[in-house]
């Protein structure tokens, strides 16, 4: 806006208490006095409109042609005084603009206006009385229809989708679900939007996320497709939080869960039941799992799979909600008072986690406020050890690990060998020793060879020490590695460095290609092997190589194991503790007598075969609703005679 040179003001800026009134006919015309001919001039370039508190801008309503509001351009200074603390806290505005406009239907004096209400009675300054007085009329003229639908619509508990922005005031808590999850949000906007699928209302909201070592907000939208008619309003897509039916309840499940993240955020080996998700580039796809073990960890998670979304800072949402809610929140939001009981009943379930934390001491500064838990996204990212895949887990179906107190001592090995294998994890797992090679970095990590025929017990001895240490192990195949050099590299390379960084027990079951003596001719196995003995030159975890024959062992890996444990083919002895105690897992009864296992003991099986004997003597058994007999375990026999599997 420029100023007639010729022009002697008698106000400064916006000093003067009178309103400049514009139209015009349409959007390609400027701005004049009344209906302008075709020489008129844009008044808004006088000084005198300069001068004027407030300029009021009208054209032909869209639809209707009536001449309606446009927008108002707020000069005054000592208005916007007022409307600093109007809007004080509402994001994407500035009230110290020199130009600052407000546009029909003037949604930001919409939702806040029962506080611009307060600030307008309560002002005791009689000039800037006399400018508010300029500008209250009009925006009442055209706020109060629209406050009076919303009241009368949410008393009965329903909305229109042409006043769905009415309900939802930017800095408020939204209600919705996602995934079947239930979901609060802090709305920062929104907006009614159209595409070739049709029209639809969007939310843009934002909730709590984290990254491993600190929280912060990621930005989100839902949209709410037009409807016809009225609809109940906990029929949306998504509401305002505090008219959910059993607030109370909804307050504290996702306050719990919020706070169960907090204490997630970080490396944790824990236990899964549930649902998980797991994303890549190419698809999503979701595995149920029971009592599965799990790796939280959404640092390393960002870094190997899909990365998440930057974190905007909280530290800024903490300060805002201490010095302005109750003013913003209780009094003055159109739609809080309206709703005023709902409302109320919300504010006191959450006024019950705020006053537990004022009262708890040990609660740390800079911890989640009771209302940012309320916001915090049901998942936190990690890794499934089971189908070894990067995952999002449901922070509800996380839990401690029950770990097996009898693995390690139920394992069958001759005497002296399981002290032995204790005492070289347990020292390598603490990694207090710093015995290391000449060349530094290289031999730091402890390998273990063990061999012997299928079902004497190796695998089970890595899951046992797993057990024993409270450790994550790392089950794999080395077929999974991949068939060339370079994809046996990079995998082991991640393998190792996942190991070593959660302090796991890595078990490369079957690794025989690994293990046999190389030979001239095959160069392409010979490949493989020299990639393997390298990697695990720099290995500094604790790893279990597991083999059926050692028959053709390759020289070069006797420099690099450190303990190779031979299990013989289980013996009489060996075999009725295996088959004593696969018969007294669990709760099923047993009439299995002492003779009966020494009987039993008798017949040249593996432990695993033991295992599937007693497994599907127990099936017949309960089909019967009779304890375990010897007649099931001989009826399985008798069908699985020479083969057992």
């Amino acid at each position: 806006m420029s100023v007639d040179p010729d022009y002697t003001p008698d106000f400064s800026l916006g000093m003067r208490a009178d309103i400049q009134q514009l139209y015009r006919p349409d959007d390609r015309s400027l701005w004049n006095e009344s209906v302008p001919d075709k020489t008129a001039m844009d008044i808004e370039v006088g000084s005198y409109a300069q001068e004027c508190a407030i300029i009021v801008r009208r054209e032909p309503h869209p639809t209707t042609n009536q001449v309606a509001l446009h927008s108002i351009t707020v000069q005054s200074p000592l208005i916007k005084k007022v409307l600093d603390g109007t809007f004080k806290g509402f994001e994407g505005l500035n009230t110290q603009l020199k130009q600052l406009t407000f546009k029909a239907p003037f949604h930001p004096f919409y939702y806040r206006w029962h506080r611009f209400e307060k600030l307008y009675e309560d002002e005791q300054d009689q000039e800037t009385k006399d400018h508010l007085n300029l500008l209250y009329p009009i925006l009442s003229e055209e706020i109060m229809p629209h406050v009076e639908i919303m009241k009368d619509m949410t008393k009965n508990k329903v909305i229109s989708f042409d006043y769905l922005w009415t309900i939802f005031a930017p800095g408020m808590e939204v209600y919705t679900k996602l995934d079947g999850q239930d979901r609060l949000m802090k709305l920062t906007d929104n907006r009614y939007t159209a595409n070739m699928g049709g029209e639809f209302f969007t939310l843009e909201c934002r909730y709590i996320d984290c990254d491993g070592s600190s929280f912060g907000y990621v930005s989100s939208s839902i949209d709410v497709d037009k409807f016809g008619g009225v609809k109940k309003l906990i029929d949306l897509d998504a509401f305002p939080s505090h008219l959910y039916p059993d607030v109370e309840n909804l307050v504290n499940r996702l306050h719990a869960r919020g706070e169960k993240l907090e204490q997630l955020n970080g490396f944790h080996h824990m236990s899964y039941s549930g649902f998980y998700t797991a994303r890549s580039s190419r698809q999503i796809r979701k595995r149920h799992v029971e009592s599965s073990r799990i790796i939280i960890d959404p640092h390393t998670y960002n870094i190997y799979s899909t990365p998440g979304s930057g974190l905007e800072s909280i530290e800024s949402d903490s300060h805002a909600d201490s010095a302005d809610d109750d003013l913003f929140a209780s009094t003055y939001n159109v739609i809080y008072r309206a709703t005023s009981k709902a409302f109320q009943e919300y504010q006191n379930a959450l006024g019950k986690h705020e006053q537990r934390r004022k009262e708890d001491s040990s609660v740390s500064p800079k911890s989640l406020s009771p209302k940012q838990r309320l916001l915090c996204t049901p998942v936190v990212r990690g890794y499934c050890l089971a189908f070894k895949t990067w995952a999002e887990f449901y922070v509800e179906n996380v839990f401690p690990i029950r770990w097996s107190e009898n693995a390690f001592p139920r394992l069958v090995l001759p005497h002296g060998y399981k002290d032995i294998i204790r005492a070289f994890v347990q020292e390598q797992l603490s990694r207090d020793d710093e015995f290391d090679d000449i060349i530094y970095g290289k031999g730091l990590g402890f390998i273990m060879l063990l061999s012997g025929e299928p079902g004497v017990g190796k695998t089970l001895t890595a899951e046992s020490v797993a057990e024993e240490m409270r450790q994550p192990l790392y089950l794999m195949s080395a077929s999974e590695l991949g068939e060339t050099a370079t994809e046996v590299e990079e995998s082991l390379e991640l393998v190792l460095e996942l190991t070593s960084k959660w302090n796991a027990i890595l078990l490369l079951d079957e690794c025989d290609m690994f293990l046999e003596a190389r030979s001239t001719a095959d160069i392409r196995r010979n490949r493989l092997v020299s990639v393997f003995l390298r990697q695990l030159e720099y290995y500094r975890g604790v790893m279990f190589l597991t083999s059926n024959r050692i028959n053709d062992f390759d020289t070069a890996f006797e420099s690099r194991i450190h303990l190779t444990i031979h299990y013989p083919f289980l013996d009489v002895p060996s075999r009725l503790h295996v088959w004593k105690t696969f018969v007294q897992m669990g709760d099923l009864d047993s009439r299995l007598r002492e003779k009966d296992l020494e009987t039993l003991a008798k017949i040249e099986v593996n432990g695993r075969q033991i295992k599937n004997i007693i497994k599907t003597a127990r099936l017949l058994s309960k089909q019967e609703k009779a304890p375990l007999a010897m007649k099931h375990v001989e009826m399985v026999l008798k069908v699985k005679k020479g083969s057992f599997v």
